[in-house]
C-alpha cells in the first residue's frame, strides 16, 4: 500500500501532522525530521537536455487541427465524462456487511445533535457534558480513549514510554495513515531488552506507540532507510507489553493482520555490546480494513463507507483476482464491454466535492492475466460511467462511486495479479503562489489517457488546443520524448486550470508560436535544453519566461520540474513526484533517507506498453542500484549546480511576469544530439 503526499510549497517543511499521502489515508507527520542527508558526486562530463532531432528554428512538422484530448489509442473505452451525482436511495449500503462472522468492537461514542441547545456544562464545547467528558478541557467529540482508562487521548500525556505511550489515533471513523519523526536517543526509558523468542540485544532506549483499532485491519509499519549513520533501530508489533507478546519484528518493515483491540508498535535501539545505536527515525503506519471486496462488502479506500476521501487522495495497491470471492458483476450495460463474468474486486468511495479521478492498472499485465477497470455510480441497478482495459478517467460530482477490477473470460477465466494506482483530486484548487496541483492533475490525465504509447524523438502524444489561438500539433503521435513530455504536462495543466477557473488569459501570456518552434525567443527552445540560451532544463525555461523559479533539489515539492544528468553521458527531463528511500517509499519532503526521487516523463522503448509516458524511480549514483517497486533510473548525478541537476517550480498564472529580455540569450539556437536521449534509464 502506498499513499503519496500532496504538493507542498517550496521551503515548507513543518512536520506538524499535516501531510496528506502514501497508501489508504493521509499521512501525518510530527516533530522535526533529523539531519539532512548530504549528497555529493564527482562531476565527470557536462551533459545537456533531451533532444528531439529537430534542426534549430524549424517548426514541428505534424499537421492537423482540432482537439485531441480524448481517449488514447491504446485504451479502448477510456472516456472523459462529466458525471452527474448518483441518485439517492436504492443500491447496497456501503461497508456495513461484516466479513464472515467476525466481531467488530465499536467505540462507545455519544450521539451529538449539532442543532441542540446546550443547557448543561460543556466547557470545551464539544457536545459532551463535562460530567461525562473524558477530556473536559479539550474539544474531543469522538471521546477517543486508546488505553481505555477513562482519560481521553486529547488530555493524555504522551512521552513514548510504556506508561505514557505516543498515541496513533485509531479507526474513528476511518483508517488513517500516520507518519511521525522522532529520535530514540531522546527516549525517557530503556526497559525492554529483548523480544522473545527473538534474542537480539535491544537494550538501547525505545519509543512506544499505542494503537486501538475497531475492525480487522492489515497493517504495515516501517521506518525510513537507510538510517542515519550510527543508528540501528528495529520495529516491533506487540499484542501486549507485560508480558511481551511479539507479533512481528524487523529491522525496517513489519506487516500483520490485526483483530480489534489494543496494540503496540515499539521502536527499539540495537546494542552492539559497546553502545546503544539510538538515533533519528521517520515512522510510517498504514492500515487497510479487511474486506471481501465484493459488492456487498467492498474495499474502502477511506476506511469507512460513509467517510469522504481526504483530497488530494492517492493510493497504490496490488491484489490477485484469483483470490476474489465474488463473480456477481458481469452485465455492465456499456458499449464495447467484454465478457467480464470472471471474479472481481469492488472498491467503494465517497467524494464530498467535484473531483477528477484517474485509475490505472500497471501494464503490461502478467502472462495469462486480463482484467479491466470499470467506474460505476450504482451497483443496483448496475450503472456504468466509463471503462477501460488499462485505465479510467472521469470528472465526478459529489456522491458515492464504485471502482471495479473485473476479470475477462476469453477461452478461459483470465484472473491474475494486478497493481492499481488511484488518484482523486479536487477540480478546483486555488493556490496563489504555485501551479503544482494542476501539474499533478495533468500528470494523472496524461498517464491515464496517453500513458505507455511508445517513446520516440517526437513531440506530444496528441494535438493540444491552445485556447482561441489554434492547435499545437503532435509531430508523430502517440509517441513522444522527455522534453516534449515536460512541455505537454505544462500545456495540459494550463488547459485544466482554464477549464476549472474560466481564466483564458493563460493563453495570452505567450503566443502559440512560442510552444511550436525552437527560436531562441520561444519557450520551447529553452525547455529543449540549450547551453547557448543558458537553459539547462524546464526549470530554467520557466525562469527565463517569468513563469517559475529555481529551487534546490532538497526543496522540491511534488509537481516541480527537474532535468537530470547521468554518469553515462545521457540526460532526462522529468516531473518530480516524490523523494524516495532505499525501499522505494515515497516522501513529500527531503530527509536523511533520501537516495533519489520518483518522477514522471517519457522514456523506454518505442512499442506500446514498452515506453512512453510513465513513472520511474531515479537513484543517485552513490547509492548503487537497489531494488525498487517499479522500473529504475540509475547512475543519476547529484549536484547543487543547476547545470547538472536543474530543479525548479512553476508559479501560479497570477504571478507570471514579463519574460527576460531576449538580448540575454545568444542569437542562435544549437543543434541537439538525440543519441544522448534514447529513452534508456538502466
Amino acid at each position: 500500500m502506498v499513499r503519496r503526499e500532496s504538493a507542498r510549497k517550496a521551503g515548507d517543511y513543518d512536520l506538524s501532522l499535516v501531510c496528506p499521502v502514501a497508501s489508504w489515508g493521509p499521512t501525518r507527520m510530527g516533530k522535526e525530521v533529523g539531519s539532512a542527508l548530504l549528497l555529493g558526486c564527482c562531476l565527470v562530463v557536462l551533459l545537456v537536455g533531451c533532444g528531439s532531432g529537430q534542426k534549430a528554428g524549424v517548426e514541428d512538422e505534424a499537421q492537423g487541427a482540432g482537439e485531441a484530448d480524448g481517449p488514447g489509442s491504446g485504451d479502448q473505452g477510456a472516456q472523459v465524462p462529466f458525471v452527474a451525482p448518483p441518485a439517492t436511495g436504492g443500491g447496497p449500503v456501503v461497508g456495513l456487511k461484516p466479513l464472515g462472522k467476525r466481531a467488530v468492537a465499536e467505540p462507545n461514542l455519544p450521539a451529538v445533535d449539532p442543532y441542540a441547545v446546550n443547557t448543561t456544562p460543556d466547557m470545551d464545547k464539544d457536545g459532551v457534558e463535562d460530567a461525562t467528558d473524558n477530556c473536559p478541557d479539550a474539544w474531543n467529540p469522538d471521546q477517543w480513549d486508546t488505553l481505555a482508562d477513562g482519560t481521553g487521548d486529547r488530555c493524555r500525556a504522551q512521552l513514548g514510554t510504556i506508561a505514557a505511550p505516543y498515541i496513533i489515533p485509531g479507526s474513528n471513523p476511518g483508517l488513517p495513515v500516520h507518519r511521525v519523526a522522532g529520535n530514540t536517543c531522546d527516549s525517557q526509558q530503556s526497559e525492554i531488552d529483548s523480544y522473545p523468542p527473538n534474542t537480539r540485544n535491544e537494550s538501547g532506549p525505545e519509543h512506544v506507540y499505542a494503537l486501538r483499532i475497531t475492525d480487522y485491519v492489515d497493517i504495515v509499519a516501517y521506518i525510513a532507510s537507510p538510517e542515519p549513520a550510527g543508528t540501528d533501530i528495529d520495529v516491533h508489533i506487540l499484542g501486549s507489553i507485560e508480558p511481551i507478546q511479539l507479533v512481528e519484528r524487523s529491522d525496517r518493515e513489519v506487516k500483520a493482520r490485526l483483530a480489534p483491540g489494543l496494540w503496540y508498535i515499539v521502536l527499539d535501539s540495537f546494542n552492539n555490546g559497546e553502545a546503544a545505536l539510538c538515533g533519528g527515525y521517520i515512522l510510517t503506519v498504514q492500515m487497510m480494513a479487511v474486506r471481501e471486496g465484493s459488492p456487498a462488502d467492498p474495499l474502502l479506500p477511506s476506511g469507512a463507507g460513509d467517510v469522504p476521501l481526504e483530497l488530494p487522495f492517492y493510493m497504490e495497491e496490488s491484489r490477485n483476482t484469483q483470490d476474489a470471492t465474488s463473480a456477481w458483476l458481469w452485465q455492465y450495460n456499456a458499449p464495447g464491454v467484454r465478457d467480464l463474468s470472471g471474479p472481481e474486486y469492488v472498491y467503494a468511495f465517497t467524494v464530498a466535492q467535484p473531483v477528477r479521478l484517474s485509475a490505472v492498472l500497471q501494464f503490461p499485465e502478467p502472462a495469462g492475466t486480463d482484467v479491466d477497470l470499470l467506474l460505476l455510480s450504482s451497483l443496483d441497478p448496475v450503472t456504468t460511467l466509463t471503462w477501460g482495459d488499462r485505465s479510467v478517467y472521469a470528472q465526478l460530482n459529489p456522491g458515492t462511486y464504485f471502482l471495479v477490477v473485473d476479470t475477462v473470460v476469453s477461452g478461459g477465466t483470465m484472473a491474475g495479479q494486478y497493481k492499481l494506482q488511484l488518484s482523486v483530486r479536487p477540480t478546483f484548487v486555488y493556490d496563489s503562489i504555485y501551479f503544482n496541483d494542476y501539474i499533478l492533475a495533468a500528470v494523472d490525465y496524461l498517464y491515464a489517457i496517453h500513458g505507455l504509447q511508445g517513446y520516440g524523438s517526437a513531440v506530444l502524444t496528441h494535438d493540444i488546443t491552445y485556447g482561441k489561438y489554434g492547435v499545437i500539433p503532435a509531430s508523430a503521435p502517440p509517441r513522444t520524448m522527455c522534453v516534449a513530455a515536460a512541455m505537454e504536462v505544462i500545456l495540459k495543466a494550463m488547459k485544466i486550470y482554464s477549464a476549472d477557473t474560466g481564466d483564458e488569459s493563460v493563453y495570452d501570456f505567450l503566443p502559440i508560436e512560442s510552444w511550436k518552434t525552437l527560436k531562441s525567443t520561444h519557450i520551447k527552445a529553452h525547455i529543449w535544453v540549450n547551453s547557448d540560451l543558458q537553459s539547462s532544463g524546464t526549470a530554467d525555461a520557466l525562469v527565463h519566461f517569468g513563469m517559475g523559479a529555481n529551487v534546490p533539489f532538497e526543496e522540491l515539492t511534488p509537481g516541480s520540474f527537474l532535468n537530470l544528468n547521468r554518469t553515462t553521458g545521457t540526460g532526462h527531463a522529468v516531473v518530480f513526484i516524490a523523494f524516495i528511500d532505499e525501499m522505494g517509499h515515497e516522501y513529500g519532503f527531503y530527509n536523511y533517507s533520501t537516495i533519489g526521487f520518483k518522477y514522471f516523463s517519457a522514456q523506454g522503448g518505442a512499442d506500446v506498453w514498452k515506453g512512453g509516458l510513465d513513472y520511474r524511480y531515479a537513484i543517485f549514483e552513490q547509492f548503487g542500484s537497489p531494488t525498487m517497486p517499479y522500473k529504475r533510473d540509475i547512475h543519476v548525478i547529484y549536484s547543487a549546480n543547476q547545470d547538472w541537476l536543474n530543479t525548479g517550480i512553476m508559479y501560479h498564472p497570477e504571478l507570471w511576469k514579463t519574460p527576460l529580455p531576449s538580448t540575454t540569450w545568444a542569437p542562435r539556437v544549437g543543434v541537439f544530439n538525440p543519441q544522448e536521449f534514447d529513452g534508456e534509464t538502466e
